[in-house]
């Protein structure tokens, strides 16, 4: 079973995550291969599994090092199998990790073969771009409405999941939100305090809950497609 999750800092501001089992470790979304590396060997970890998200080269960047040095299987979507370096596994619906169930859900928006990887036992989601806190990831290659399907697919999970996104863009997104009155204002500012606080004693905002987006994130709480493009249309030229 997953005994813990650790954040790792990865290029300028992406987090990549190692889920720790009885010495193994499986990385999720290595944008580069040094702090991997650096962190496996502080810990005494063997690396086994790189879980990515999508294709995009913060998220992979480390895979071939990572690879070339330990060796592990490489999941990805089926989509993305191709255009995932040393990609061995296109994963859907449930598949185990060290005894422990994850759902991966299929959330296109951002890219086409985007997925996340849902751990119920844990109650944590990664979803890659598709969510951040108090926003999402542009749309690169899907349509509002796919992205508006993703959001609703993310918000259908319990209150309680925490939410392992991919960047730290939390407190840029909050003025977003904030200026542009997308959510209400006292849970916005009591949200950006938390995270400031965060900040200053060198903590990511990562991770958030989706209790907590769905009071402060616009794209999460759309009501429908077409509210959903209207924030993003909004947040593409803020």
């Amino acid at each position: 079973m997953i005994e813990r999750i650790e954040i790792l800092k990865t290029l300028k501001d992406n987090f990549t995550y190692a889920l720790i089992s009885e010495g193994r470790c499986a990385i999720v979304d290595p944008g580069e291969a040094a702090p991997v590396e650096t962190f496996l060997a502080a810990e005494g970890l063997r690396l086994t599994h790189i879980l990515c998200t999508h294709h995009h080269w913060d998220h992979v960047n480390g895979t071939p090092g990572l690879l070339q040095k330990f060796g592990a299987e490489v999941w990805c979507s089926e989509y993305d199998f191709s255009r995932v370096p040393g990609a061995t596994k296109a994963v859907s619906d449930r598949v185990d990790l060290f005894g422990d169930e994850v759902e991966v859900l299929f959330v296109p928006g951002h890219t086409l073969g985007q997925i996340a990887y849902y751990l119920p036992r844990l109650k944590a989601v990664f979803p890659g771009d598709t969510l951040f806190s108090a926003g999402c990831g542009r749309l690169f290659e899907g349509t509002p409405e796919q992205m508006f399907t993703s959001m609703v697919r993310l918000r259908e999970l319990p209150s309680d999941t925490r939410v392992f996104f991919g960047h730290e863009y939390t407190l840029n997104n909050l003025d977003f939100v904030e200026k542009n009155g997308a959510a209400a204002l006292a849970e916005v500012q009591a949200y950006r305090e938390s995270c400031k606080a965060k900040l200053a004693a060198g903590e990511p905002t990562s991770p958030s809950t989706i209790e907590t987006e769905m009071r402060v994130n616009p794209f999460l709480n759309a009501a429908t497609a077409e509210r959903f493009a209207h924030w993003r249309e909004l947040r593409n030229s803020w």
